[in-house]
């Protein structure tokens, strides 16, 4: 067989250049398996249309009692079924799972990264850092689990190009930083995007005005 890519992703072909294997995975899977003979690449095409193959090879199942766990292409069980869902491996290799209503993480190894204890854990963002939610209240992680900014805030919002996200607490907006720093306190009424400027439109005490990068208020 030979390996083929499109669009970044990687599949098979034979020697007659048919496509064996689409170009949905990582490399190093495609590697991994590109000398398995006919029967045993049909195992895995089955297995990718029952259950639906990660890019890495592998796979969420259930049990009788709609329990998920993860295996591998060979069915080797990386997490047993315990779990109430399984969501889709990120890029940064990590997943995020569910158990009794509690978000927790684990690696492509099946170790826990974060235990599940989380009310609500999103995606991780380009920065690194995953939103976590406990007690309706937010902070974030980072990719080793270590916790950046402490569930404390009402809201929290996407970080922005320049690296800033706003938060809320108590009802008032303010920005930080990805390492968690404090750059503008939580005074505003509103803090909207930052412009090419580099000032966000801000409200203050019911006046319009502007907040700069370093957080501090600029009139209009």
């Amino acid at each position: 067989m030979k390996i083929f890519e499109e669009n970044g992703w990687f599949g098979l072909t034979n020697d007659d250049d048919v496509v064996v294997l689409s170009a949905e995975f990582y490399k190093s899977f495609v590697e991994e398996i590109k000398d398995f003979s006919c029967q045993e690449l049909l195992k895995i095409k089955l297995i990718d249309i029952r259950y639906g193959l990660w890019p890495n090879g592998m796979y969420v199942f259930y049990d009788v009692n709609n329990k998920r766990g993860l295996k591998k292409h060979n069915g080797e069980i990386v997490l047993e079924c315990k779990y109430d869902y399984i969501y889709d491996i990120q890029s940064n290799g990590l997943i995020v799972v569910v158990v009794n209503n509690k978000f927790g993480i684990v690696n492509e190894k099946g170790e826990f990264i974060v235990e599940c204890k989380y009310d609500w854990i999103k995606d991780f963002q380009s920065n690194g850092l995953a939103t976590i939610e406990l007690n309706n209240k937010y902070g974030f992680i980072d990719v080793k689990g270590k916790v950046v900014v402490e569930c404390k805030y009402n809201s929290i919002f996407g970080f922005q190009p320049n690296g800033l996200t706003i938060v809320k607490l108590n009802n008032k907006e303010g920005l930080i930083n990805k390492k968690g720093e404090v750059v503008a306190d939580c005074i505003y009424d509103w803090i909207e995007g930052f412009q090419s400027n580099g000032l966000a439109p801000a409200k203050l005490n019911n006046e319009w005005g502007f907040v700069n990068e370093k957080g501090e208020w600029v009139e209009k």
